[in-house]
């Protein structure tokens, strides 16, 4: 099936925040008594902040509620992104008008929560190359479970196997298969740790993107003439 949409993944992908990320929860866990490291946090990466804090409030017995504890981080992580100094991905913006120009429709898929998915998005200047988002709070089961991909492929009217999915993380490559779409795994460099070896193909930089949907949507077409 030819592509007919993107969903990225936003944290990794869109852009490089999770040092963001790492810093306010670490921040949040210092004052709360609990000396911490990425090797605390690592785990969750490309999973909801839910799941994080319910983990974590459990394993250090946090006083805070893990509403507490999720409403801290986020008003955190949107009060400091403006002043991060964080841009956009390499290579991002040549993608997006690629799939503009080509009218592959472009969608978020972000285990984050959507007051945040919307931050970034204003922040990077992308929201006019975006269908909207469909985050972390509208689904029951987090990444790796294909649920959020499958909800914002409904929202867009495709179907799954006419999506293709962009992430950086171990559970989202999981999901992207799991949801039966076709996987891109961007070995981000600063996201240590992550295997991405299970999805459908591996890239280094989002800029080999736009070859791989050229090979893939002219196999398509020609495959339509010759049938």
């Amino acid at each position: 099936m030819p592509v007919k949409a993107v969903l990225f993944d936003m944290d990794g992908v869109l852009l490089n925040s999770e040092p963001l990320h790492d810093d306010t929860n670490l921040e949040i866990l210092r004052d709360l008594g609990v000396e911490a490291d990425r090797s605390i946090t690592d785990p969750y990466v490309g999973r909801t902040s839910e799941a994080l804090w319910g983990d974590l409030r459990e394993r250090f017995q946090l006083e805070l509620s893990i509403e507490e504890l999720m409403d801290r981080q986020w008003e955190t992580n949107i009060r400091a992104l403006p002043h991060s100094g964080i841009g956009p991905s390499a290579g991002l913006d040549d993608l997006l008008h690629y799939l503009k120009e080509h009218h592959i429709r472009a969608t978020v898929a972000s285990s984050s929560r959507g007051t945040f998915v919307a931050s970034v998005l204003e922040h990077l200047q992308i929201r006019d190359f975006m269908e909207g988002y469909t985050c972390g709070e509208e689904v029951e089961h987090s990444k790796p479970a294909p649920d959020i991909f499958l909800l914002a492929a409904e929202k867009m009217h495709v179907s799954p196997s006419e999506c293709m999915v962009i992430e950086d993380s171990s559970a989202g490559v999981r999901a992207g298969k799991a949801a039966g779409m076709f996987t891109v795994g961007y070995a981000n460099p600063t996201s240590e740790g992550q295997d991405v070896s299970v999805a459908d193909v591996v890239v280094h930089h989002l800029a080999d993107v736009r070859r791989i949907l050229d090979e893939k949507n002219s196999a398509e077409s020609n495959a339509e003439i010759f049938a």
